[in-house]
């Protein structure tokens, strides 16, 4: 695999920025809160705008079918200009994006609108590539797991928003008032990441060619199959926070505001508080023998969810893959900067993955409903899916005959090279 791998050089390596830690995943908790304002909104625009679930769902597919979109050229100018100036930019961007929502008006305008404001999903791409510029491998896979946490954001953007919608901002176009309220919020979250943090001296791609950044693409097959593995891991948050307050409340008859304040968000609670325990677990050991095993579980879970037997065995089932997803995704963020030297770049593609996952599930789901009246083929589709991300897991195809980074999985761990 030419260009996919790369000795790490322990004693130049970076030390660890806590700084940057932490800024990145309170700016990725926003960007991710802003994601989620759409997901939110879906259970009203029913009722305000006399949209069908059909429409509400393929509305809520479209800000991660746009984080999909962006993903790669996103992770591609990180690593050719560095965390600090995209991330910057991106928040600047969804400023002017929130405000523009105060003048929206028709399903197409919402379309449009909430394709944009995708943009705040993937801002995962440029606060990972900038988080792992700046700590060994050693130590990534719990501080890329720490950084992850921000997909609580999403809860954030939920809750925040429903209550507004509900409690504070009334009369017939009070509700868009959210916009301006976000938007103001990124542009102080733009000017805190400008001033506050700073580019890895470690990076040593910045000077790399466009080129040369993209020729990682034609690496192998591996440089499609960690992406794959995202979207398995990580589509289960992108899938189910797109289509579940519409789903509970067309199938299961759950209030609106209940599906869009509490079950919905604590499914990203539950995605978002095992990433740090599935970083830490991929420092330590093999991170394709932890994924052989959380993907064995989620499938049986996702075949349980395809019978949809009542809403409590439904809920189970699915908190329980939200749970086993958030330490799959953080494990397979692990394998990146281990066999990869473009760290944006190949997180761009997985991000790019994991985000349509969300959009392409969601209008598979609502296909399943137009066409055949309930959503069981969706569902079952999702439990191939993961059958998939198993089986590449447990045969380690691909994976065999790459060359891993030596200080990032544990001698007694490591794949054996043939």
């Amino acid at each position: 695999m030419e260009n996919a791998v790369f000795e790490a050089d322990v004693t130049a390596g970076p030390q660890g920025n806590p700084r940057v830690l932490w800024i990145s995943f309170l700016a990725f908790s926003l960007g991710f809160a802003v994601w989620g304002m759409f997901s939110a909104l879906a259970p009203f625009l029913i009722k305000w705008y006399d949209f069908s679930a059909t429409q509400v769902l393929v509305l809520a597919s479209m800000e991660p079918f746009f984080a999909a979109a962006v993903s790669i050229p996103l992770g591609i100018l990180t690593d050719k200009f560095g965390g600090r100036t995209v991330f910057t930019l991106l928040l600047l961007g969804l400023t002017i994006i929130l405000f523009s929502g105060l003048f929206a008006q028709g399903y197409y305008a919402f379309l449009l609108l909430g394709s944009l404001l995708g943009l705040g999903g993937a801002s995962f791409v440029v606060g990972n590539a900038h988080v792992s510029s700046w700590y060994p491998k050693s130590k990534q896979g719990i501080a890329l797991g720490i950084f992850a946490m921000g997909n609580i954001g999403i809860t954030v953007g939920m809750v925040t928003v429903t209550f507004l919608v509900t409690r504070v901002l009334h009369g017939p176009d009070g509700w868009r008032l959210t916009f301006p309220i976000f938007a103001i919020s990124t542009l102080l979250m733009a000017l805190i990441y400008w001033f506050f943090t700073s580019d890895s001296p470690h990076n040593q791609h910045k000077g790399d060619s466009v080129r040369e950044i993209v020729a990682v693409y034609r690496s192998g097959v591996l440089v499609w199959l960690v992406p794959y593995l995202y979207w398995a891991s990580f589509g289960t948050l992108t899938f189910f926070a797109s289509a579940m307050p519409i789903y509970l409340l067309d199938q299961w008859h759950v209030d609106a505001a209940q599906a869009s304040m509490l079950y919905t968000p604590l499914l990203v609670v539950c995605v978002a508080i095992t990433r740090p325990l599935g970083g830490w677990l991929a420092d330590r050991f093999d991170p394709l023998r932890i994924l052989a095993r959380l993907f064995g579980i989620m499938v049986v879970l996702a075949v349980v969810m395809t019978m949809q037997i009542s809403l409590q065995v439904e809920l189970f089932a699915i908190y329980g893959l939200a749970l086993l997803s958030g330490a799959a995704a953080a494990a397979v963020v692990k394998l990146i900067p281990v066999y990869f030297r473009h760290v944006g770049a190949v997180s761009g593609l997985a991000k790019a993955a994991g985000a349509a996952c969300g959009f392409t599930m969601t209008v598979t789901l609502a296909a399943s409903k137009h066409l055949l009246g309930s959503y069981t083929f969706g569902f079952a589709i999702w439990a191939l899916m993961n059958g998939a991300a198993l089986y590449i897991a447990l045969s380690r195809v691909g994976f065999r005959h790459a060359k891993p980074v030596i200080e990032a999985i544990p001698v007694h761990e490591a794949i054996p090279v043939h």
